[in-house]
């Protein structure tokens, strides 16, 4: 491993941590707040909307300057909403910093996973499993952290700690990450966008949008609440229930191409659809489960056996059909195509769980099974 790998995962670690905990703090203040289910669907819908617009712009960019100055915003952005978040208590304002946090994430994202396949080429399904696994490890213990943290001082203090961890990780990521040239840059072929995409990230990308929508109905801002309004959990054990969320994403991550390995007599294509197929069942019959251990233990489960596998998996299969001189324009695009599905979800979201909590969740399931079909075409 070398030492930009060995830096990238110490970012990822502490980047993890960071949003981690946001993503308990921030439902939860916006609870604290008195906002409503509709409205924060329409807030995180807004919020996807707005992203949506960059994403593609992003990934070709990328292709022409780089990956790592648009790494290192994403960071920065991360960090600044964190440290503002508890000044601003206005719906209207809360929609502002939703954007820009989910807009720094969003940047991040896009050239992330590129960035990790340039390093290792090859080993790229070990390397994934490695560097995310560690991220969303990190992100379980920020989870954990943030919930108590909140109980035991408030939400200021929560939120300017995570502040200082993400602009700790831009200076570790700026003094010490060196990039080399992109494909584009190195054959002075950075044109720009265009519309093309190779069928198979087309079908990959109608898929993705299914499952975002999908995702959505279950995950974000509905699932602390889910638990809080249908068990009546406290924020200590909402803390616990999504660290434990994320440790059944994050350990098997970390083991997923040790697993893979095993599986290879079954092509990747399989593994994925076996696999979301899984996760949309098992999301889905939480619904039905009365109490709140039972229906914690199945809820994992869908990251325990099927999400920790079949997102490498996926990841792997994305690349491999991307072409080299557009591989951050042509990644992007299949991530924007399916984050129009992210903008429905929350509004669907919201919508569903006025009716009945378990709405969403029937739904989600549903959702993701229809995702895992899709991909048959391939």
């Amino acid at each position: 491993m070398n030492r930009d790998m060995r830096l990238l995962i110490f970012v990822s670690w502490l980047f993890g941590y960071a949003s981690g905990a946001y993503e308990v703090l921030f439902p939860l203040y916006l609870d604290w707040l008195g906002i409503s289910f509709s409205d924060m669907g329409i807030l995180f819908g807004v919020t996807a909307a707005v992203i949506l617009l960059f994403n593609v712009a992003i990934g070709s960019k990328s292709d022409v300057v780089g990956r790592k100055i648009f790494y290192a915003v994403g960071l920065a952005l991360c960090g600044i909403v964190n440290l503002l978040v508890p000044f601003f208590r206005r719906l209207w304002e809360s929609v502002l910093l939703s954007i820009g946090h989910s807009g720094a994430t969003s940047i991040r994202a896009t050239v992330h996973n590129v960035l990790l396949f340039e390093l290792t080429r090859k080993a790229f399904v070990s390397a994934y499993s490695r560097v995310n696994g560690t991220e969303y490890f990190a992100q379980a213990l920020g989870l954990l952290g943030a919930g108590l943290i909140l109980a035991a001082t408030s939400f200021s203090t929560a939120f300017m700690l995570s502040s200082a961890i993400l602009f700790a990780a831009l200076l570790v990521f700026l003094l010490g990450f060196r990039e080399g040239r992109t494909v584009a840059v190195a054959e002075g072929r950075g044109r720009g966008p265009n519309v093309y995409l190779p069928r198979e990230l087309k079908i990959f990308a109608a898929s993705g949008l299914i499952m975002a929508a999908g995702f959505g109905c279950s995950h974000g801002f509905m699932t602390p609440l889910f638990f809080v309004k249908k068990f009546g959990a406290d924020q200590e054990t909402v803390s616990l229930i999504l660290t434990l969320h994320r440790l059944s994403y994050a350990v098997p991550l970390i083991f997923a191409d040790k697993v893979l390995a095993l599986l290879r007599r079954h092509s990747l294509k399989s593994i994925v659809i076996t696999l979301m197929t899984y996760q949309g069942v098992s999301i889905a019959i939480v619904a039905f489960i009365p109490s709140l251990l039972p229906a914690t233990a199945v809820f994992v489960t869908h990251d325990l056996l099927a999400a920790a596998f079949w997102s490498p998996a996926q990841s792997a299969l994305i690349q491999s059909f991307c072409r080299e001189e557009r591989r951050g324009a042509d990644s992007s695009k299949v991530g924007s195509i399916s984050s129009i599905g992210g903008i429905a979800a929350p509004f669907l979201a919201g919508l569903l769980a006025t009716l009945d909590i378990n709405f969403p969740f029937l739904a989600s399931g549903a959702i993701t099974v229809l995702a895992a079909l899709i991909l048959l075409l391939i």
